[in-house]
């Protein structure tokens, strides 16, 4: 499998009010996505809340994405942990649910060099399928300079994406794609803030968890089709909500209260820990979304 090109939405995990795993919601949530025009999901990311879900949980949720997906998309099954057998055993468990390709992050705190190096060297050997290099060093305290990334990439080829999202993310991206020298691909993530500078310097997509999916489609098959006057309209038309939902310790609440008003799941409920959105933030995301007549464009399901 090639690098990978478009918009890969990374699902919000849905939970219901007694913290459970909401099944109703998350296959409503991912059939939706596919039918917004996605080029892939993600799973198990850190907007899905996978660092809290238990492993059977991570098995069912998976499942039922699979079955739900039906081979229409592909799909990214995030396998990160701090042990390497751990992350082993995670990706071979993706792989042999049908996932596309595992995202793997680096370890916390493990700065690059060899035992870097090692760690994605072993999981490239036990599976089958490509990975994508997660860069988001506000997870895991891993800072990965272009260079870094590049020498990984090299080292192991396995490596065929980087979701780069370390910012300034549009330098970034241009002088890591320098070092590639087609390599991998990169995609950008921070739910889309940066998304038309990201394509302006060379990114091939976004990964990312954008409540409004199918607008980060509309901007990339613009941007494919060579009509950089409707990319621009369109990021520049939502971008107060890019940046109003990216807010950071907030942007999954915020997240989940929008896909809750489109219907697209029934709690807008995170896992303990979690925010919790105040009557403050709600009245200006309702300001923010009358503002923008998004509702007018992308209605509620029935």
């Amino acid at each position: 499998m090639p690098g990978l090109r478009g918009v890969y939405n990374i699902l919000s995990t849905p939970f219901r009010p007694d913290g459970s795993l909401d099944e109703a919601s998350l296959r409503r949530l991912t059939e939706a996505t596919i039918g917004m025009g996605v080029d892939g999901i993600t799973v198990l990311g850190v907007a899905g809340e996978a660092q809290k879900l238990l492993p059977e949980e991570r098995r069912r949720l998976t499942e039922i994405v699979m079955e739900v997906a039906a081979g229409r998309v592909p799909i990214i099954v995030g396998t990160s942990h701090d042990g390497t057998e751990a992350t082993i055993a995670a990706s071979r468990e993706a792989q042999a649910a049908g996932a596309a390709g595992v995202m793997v992050a680096p370890p916390t705190f493990l700065q690059p060099g060899p035992a870097l190096t090692r760690h994605y060297e072993r999981v490239a050997a036990a599976i089958d399928i490509p990975i994508v290099l997660q860069d988001f060093p506000p997870v895991n305290g891993v800072t990965l300079s272009p260079r870094a990334m590049a020498d990984l990439v090299r080292a192991v080829p396995a490596i065929t994406t980087i979701k780069l999202e370390d910012p300034p993310t549009p330098q970034r991206t241009a002088q890591t794609l320098e070092l590639l020298e087609g390599r991998a691909t990169i995609v950008g993530g921070l739910g889309g803030m940066y998304l038309l500078d990201e394509l302006r310097r060379g990114a091939s997509g976004t990964m990312t968890g954008f409540a409004y999916p199918e607008i980060l489609v509309r901007i990339w098959r613009a941007w494919e089709a060579g009509d950089r006057a409707e990319a621009e309209a369109t990021y520049y038309r939502y971008l107060p909500l890019l940046v109003f939902e990216g807010q950071p310790k907030l942007g999954v609440a915020i997240r989940k209260e929008i896909l809750r008003r489109r219907g697209l799941i029934d709690y807008a409920v995170l896992r303990e820990p979690g925010p919790r959105l105040d009557d403050g933030i709600r009245e200006d995301l309702e300001a923010t979304l009358r503002a923008l007549a998004i509702e007018d464009v992308y209605p509620p399901l029935s």
